[in-house]
């Protein structure tokens, strides 16, 4: 077939997530589509892949993903008349260590909360179920009926075929040279055999996603790596329907095949690949490392003994797409808005069906249909797409695959990236860092000669009482927090004001010096984004978001701004380095380092001025996450160090202490204070996220304005509900809440306890019908416990601490 000079949409990259993307949109009647592949259909990774299908994720929205390349799997033989070789024969998973068996319940606990069948078995049980297992020294497992494989070739040509009949072009032997663009968007996609005028580009290059990408001067964090596993030999002894296999704390998978095993697994000291991905790579491997193999073998040996017993048939060692969290890239970046990406898929096999449903949504709906930001490209930015950087954050994300996920987990190389310019002071007085987007933050600080050493655990660390002296010191004294990490955005020009009213829900016209906390909302009234913009002048807003939600957040923003030159966008964050100066006695320690007045008239709640602090010039927004008195202080990167000191000496006696990320997400549940990707996304709305006095659906030209003002006149189907049990339970997010008087089940989103109210305290969605109720119960690792359900915040319900 010969390149068309236009197709409505071009899909580059003919494996089976190019496939799937292809026969989803035509599925949806864009058959007008043009699919390009660099040599022969399947020939990048899918033609090597391992082929299992597990569904469950760390979220709804991921796991619904994964069920839905489930369903499709099981329907799509019939619709294409072409073979797929799915299986679904179940998934088993164990646990050969105690803290991976806690894992396991909670991961149980949270599939529940989803509405996803799986099951906990005992080791017996699973026995039972895998009849190949030694069950020795195995604590418990789980099981999940719905799992199983499919063959990765098999499965991709019945996409084509059902592409194929609808019409799609398949043009292999075509490599993509070259993506034309005029301003924000693509207009050709340039081939060895010729030109084809677009209205959309798809990126599905799996891992030469990046360098298709950088065709159109476009930056992605996808790289290569090295996969390793073995198909042994066939035996008799060898079940015809066993199920697959995990033992991560062996960190090795397992699936049947026509009568042998394939293993596989995550093992450490894999390598990247290449800088830059031959383009004429083809169907290839890379010499077998046995040693690198050797821990796998062993593990597998020991859990699976006929493994042992097995010569190895086929050794397969290929490069398989990798990003430095271990998941794909989905979506669109803030330099394009018509070239969507789908690339660098690690388990492109289990994600591949789900992940075209929603590519095909997203390019016809500008939806995908639900929050995939835990796969959005703009995840990822600058500081991952360092060639070294990307090296080693890939490499490491393979082997840590299977680590047991406990949430205090520390951050594992490249380390020290970003710092700020009063990291060496904070370390100096304890601070324990993590990274966020790059950047060294403090998590917590370790006072006097304690050990910073934190033991990983899903209760409570050795960090637990110095989290809680850090809350209590904003509570009681005085806090300060280094969040220069902060992303902060310069909005100005005559178009900055109309384009702020179109995304942002509240109003924007507001005097110059008034901080607005708004959400960004998109066509349906999801919420995108949640920042405070101020208004510095009459054509001049500062945007302040989350460290690692800039790339996300000015992106809809952008695709949403004029491009007649009205508007420019700045990102500043690496100019002004930001320190938040909180509590009851916060005003005295700064009134005593300017001659400004702080005082509660001169200076009121929600406003911003510029005043000096010790030699600083500083743009102070009385602004809060904590809850208690306080100003964020924005000031230009050279002067943080001498302000940081300044405060330090100043807060000496009023009981000041630093204060890390761990204490606010304490103080900030205490005042039922949202975060993005937590509590709200992009699938929720201001009204049942309990953020009705945040928006003005009547603005005119507000983008949200008629879902918002049909949600109000509707009312929202479920609403955001705050809870919180006294029982001693640790809880992080994702257990079940239960109402046992309608047996109707929510997943928790966001969770911990709080110090002064001395509660654990979370949050989940209810459906409106039963929102008003108190009594529930929260389920952790199986045991429910009694739960309240909250008005309004457990700390100063009225708000009046911030305004005093």
């Amino acid at each position: 077939m010969s390149v068309p000079q236009r197709s409505e949409i071009v899909v580059v990259g003919g494996g089976v997530v190019g496939a799937s993307i292809a026969y989803h949109l035509a599925e949806r009647g864009k058959t007008d589509v043009t699919l390009v592949e660099r040599k022969r259909l399947t020939n990048g990774s899918t033609w090597h892949a391992a082929g299992l299908v597990g569904q469950l994720r760390s979220s709804s929205s991921l796991t619904q993903l994964m069920r839905k390349s489930v369903e499709i799997y099981q329907t799509l033989e019939a619709k294409t008349g072409y073979a797929t070789g799915w299986r679904g024969v179940g998934g088993l998973r164990v646990a050969s260590s105690p803290g991976r068996w806690e894992e396991l319940q909670r991961v149980y606990t949270q599939g529940k909360s989803y509405g996803f069948d799986i099951h906990l078995v005992s080791a017996a049980e699973a026995g039972e179920l895998f009849p190949l297992l030694n069950t020795a020294g195995i604590y418990g497992a789980t099981w999940t009926p719905t799992d199983g494989y499919v063959d990765p070739n098999q499965l991709t040509f019945s996409f084509i075929t059902g592409a194929r009949a609808a019409g799609v072009r398949v043009i292999q032997d075509c490599r993509v040279t070259g993506v034309e663009r005029a301003g924000r968007r693509v207009t050709a996609v340039h081939t060895e055999q010729g030109r084809i005028e677009c209205d959309v580009a798809v990126n599905a290059t799996g891992m030469w996603g990046a360098e298709t990408a950088r065709l159109a001067e476009v930056h992605l964090a996808v790289n290569a790596v090295e996969h390793q596993y073995v198909v042994t030999e066939k035996s008799d002894g060898i079940p015809r329907d066993l199920p697959t296999f995990r033992d991560p704390d062996a960190r090795f998978y397992l699936k049947p095949e026509a009568g042998a095993l394939v293993i596989g697994g995550w093992e450490e000291g894999t390598r990247a690949c290449w800088r830059t991905i031959p383009y004429d790579l083809g169907p290839e491997l890379f010499k077998p490392d046995h040693e690198r193999f050797e821990c796998l073998a062993e593990g597998a040996a020991h859990r699976v003994p006929l493994f042992g017993d097995l010569g190895i048939h086929t050794w397969v060692n290929g490069p398989i797409p990798f990003s430095p969290d271990a998941e794909p890239v989905m979506g669109l970046t803030e330099d394009l808005d018509n070239l969507f990406h789908c690339c660098g898929f690690s388990a492109g096999i289990a994600a591949a069906g789900g992940a075209g449903d929603a590519m095909a949504s997203w390019i016809i709906d500008g939806d995908p249909g639900m929050d995939l930001w835990p796969f959005d490209v703009r995840r990822f930015g600058a500081p991952h797409n360092v060639p070294a950087v990307l090296e080693t954050l890939s490499v490491q994300a393979y082997g840590h695959y299977y680590d047991v996920a406990y949430p205090n987990r520390p951050a594992h190389p490249p380390r020290g990236q970003r710092r700020s310019t009063i990291y060496d002071r904070l370390d100096a007085r304890g601070a324990v860092f993590g990274a966020k987007f790059g950047f060294e933050r403090a998590n917590w600080f370790a006072t006097g000669d304690a050990s910073r050493h934190e033991t990983p655990t899903f209760g409570r660390s050795e960090a637990w009482p110095f989290i809680e002296a850090e809350h209590t010191a904003v509570r009681e004294a005085v806090g300060v927090i280094d969040q220069s990490s902060f992303v902060k955005f310069r909005i100005r020009g005559r178009g900055a004001l109309a384009t702020l009213q179109r995304v942002a829900g509240a109003e924007m016209d507001v005097a110059v010096g008034k901080v607005v906390y708004t959400q960004l909302l998109n066509a349906r009234g999801g919420i995108e984004a949640d920042v405070t913009v101020t208004r510095l002048g009459e054509d001049d807003f500062y945007l302040v978001t989350g460290s690692g939600f800039g790339r996300h957040d000015i992106t809809f923003l952008l695709q949403h701004a004029p491009d007649d030159g009205s508007l420019t966008v700045d990102d500043v964050s690496s100019a002004w380095g930001v320190l938040n100066v909180c509590g009851p006695r916060s005003r005295g320690l700064l009134q005593s380092l300017s001659s400004c007045d702080l005082g509660n008239e001169a200076f009121r709640y929600m406003t911003a001025q510029h005043i000096d602090l010790g030699w600083a010039p500083v743009l102070a927004l009385r602004a809060t996450y904590a809850g208690e008195l306080g100003w964020e202080l924005h000031v230009p990167s050279e002067y943080l160090r001498d302000l940081y000191d300044k405060i330090v000496a100043a807060g000496e006696d009023l009981g000041l202490r630093d204060v890390g990320y761990r204490a606010i997400e304490s103080l900030r549940l205490e005042k039922q204070y949202l975060a993005w990707a937590g509590d709200i996304r992009s699938d929720n709305n201001p009204y049942e996220a309990g953020l009705g006095f945040a928006v003005k659906p009547d603005k005119p030209a507000l983008l949200a304005g008629p879902a918002l003002r049909a949600i109000r006149e509707a009312g929202p189907a479920q609403r955001l509900c705050w809870f919180s049990t006294n029982a001693d339970v640790t809880t992080h997010g994702g257990e079940l809440l239960a109402h046992p008087g309608s047996g109707i089940q929510a997943s928790v989103r966001s969770a911990g306890f709080g110090f002064t109210v001395r509660r654990t305290i979370f949050s989940a969605y209810l459906p409106a019908a039963i929102a008003g109720e108190r009594d529930f119960e929260v389920e952790v690792m199986n045991q429910r416990f009694a739960a309240t359900r909250h008005d309004l915040p457990l700390y100063d319900p009225k708000g009046a601490r911030v305004r005093c």
